[in-house]
């Protein structure tokens, strides 16, 4: 009741202007409240609790502070150095990442480039949450389906050991940052400008229809997909239940109860699993972020 008489009473610019002056973060203090009690909790009281995962989780944001990759290794990426360059011909902006050169769109400012490729290498660190596989020699003469590609820097990172790419992102500014970064391996990198989805039809492609009459062996699928990996599994079928050797690493956080989902389906399928270490911070709850597949 008192927030709808607030916003009838209260025009929408002044509401502006107070939310980005100071009540954006009163309410997020009191968001996050709940988050920093339990994070404090389980910073002083650890000592004498369980060494389990979650806890550990809660206690290091008790100490660091609220952040999205509740774990030691990632406090090593607060100071490091990140240089921007910008790329004269095309105007990109680009990093350079393992000695090769990783684009972003044109729109991206140099400290937004800069903040993007911190966020993802702590994402694949060794010891994150996140990290899609523990060796990227688990890739080495395979097929790779990158589902949700973006700036595609998990393709890059696996490129010389990878036969096939198939890049799948739809979103526009993407295209042309893909095309640069991927030119130099363009004979084995094809950009597929569709969502990934349970069917095909107009902007959607099913992985089952877009393998058909392709070979079904040695296949690594990855799927960070912002809450659509279930209709992207059940466009799969065909292909979880006919192909050997097959890897999946596919993100379970987006959605409350995508851990339990994703596990139980494949589990149909006579995959194994494995839940990356860790927990990451998403929509204010800790979870499992990343989940491990195989089928041999």
């Amino acid at each position: 009741m008192l927030v709808k008489t607030y916003r009838r009473i209260v025009p929408l610019e002044f509401r502006k202007k107070m939310y980005e002056a100071f009540l954006g973060r009163v309410l997020e203090l009191f968001r996050n409240l709940p988050l920093r009690t339990a994070g404090l909790f389980f910073f002083v009281f650890g000592r004498v609790l369980p060494k389990k995962e979650k806890n550990l989780a809660y206690a290091f944001i008790g100490k660091h502070g609220i952040t999205s990759y509740p774990f030691p290794a990632s406090l090593s990426y607060r100071q490091l150095r990140v240089d921007v360059e910008r790329d004269m011909k095309t105007k990109l902006p680009y990093v350079m990442h393992q000695g090769k050169k990783l684009f972003f769109p044109e729109h991206f400012s140099s400290d937004k480039v800069r903040t993007e490729y911190l966020r993802l290498l702590i994402e694949q660190d060794p010891e994150s949450p996140h990290r899609y596989i523990p060796s990227y020699e688990t890739l080495k003469d395979r097929v790779l389906l990158d589902v949700g590609a973006a700036e595609g820097i998990f393709a890059l990172d696996t490129i010389e050991q990878v036969n096939r790419v198939f890049l799948f992102e739809y979103e526009e500014f993407w295209q042309e940052a893909l095309r640069q970064t991927f030119q130099p391996w363009q004979e084995k990198v094809t950009i597929v400008r569709k969502f990934v989805s349970d069917r095909t039809e107009n902007v959607n492609v099913s992985i089952d229809d877009f393998l058909s009459g392709r070979e079904l062996e040695r296949l690594f699928i990855k799927m960070d997909i912002e809450g659509a990996e279930r209709k992207a599994l059940q466009g799969a079928r065909i292909t979880l239940q006919s192909a050997s050797d097959i890897y999946l690493s596919i993100c379970g956080y987006h959605r409350k109860g995508d851990p339990e989902y994703i596990k139980g389906f494949l589990k149909e399928y006579g995959f194994s699993h494995i839940f990356a270490p860790g927990y990451l911070l998403w929509d204010r709850r800790l979870s499992k972020a990343v989940i491990r597949c195989h089928k041999n």
